[in-house]
């Protein structure tokens, strides 16, 4: 998957803006988001950033972690292509 096919599909997930999903990229990709350690740090800039309350900035983060994560074992199981 691609930063724009992340974006829209987080966007359509969550109920974001395209603005604000891009945002939230920009987030991830300033982090090193597959620990969990960095979980609250996360939360707390897309809370930030966005200016959504810290529920919706943990459901936000947890679709992306998801989307991110089912990517990454797509591309393990099919690494030529779907």
């Amino acid at each position: 998957m691609n930063k724009t096919e992340f974006i829209k599909k987080l966007s359509s997930a969550t109920g974001l803006t395209e603005n604000q999903s891009e945002i939230v990229n920009g987030i991830f990709e300033s982090n090193f988001f597959l620990s969990k350690k960095n979980s609250n740090k996360i939360i707390d800039e897309i809370s930030h950033k966005i200016k959504i309350d810290k529920s919706k900035a943990t459901e936000v983060y947890n679709s992306a972690y998801d989307l991110i994560g089912n990517s990454i074992v797509d591309k393990l199981k099919h690494p030529f292509g779907s």
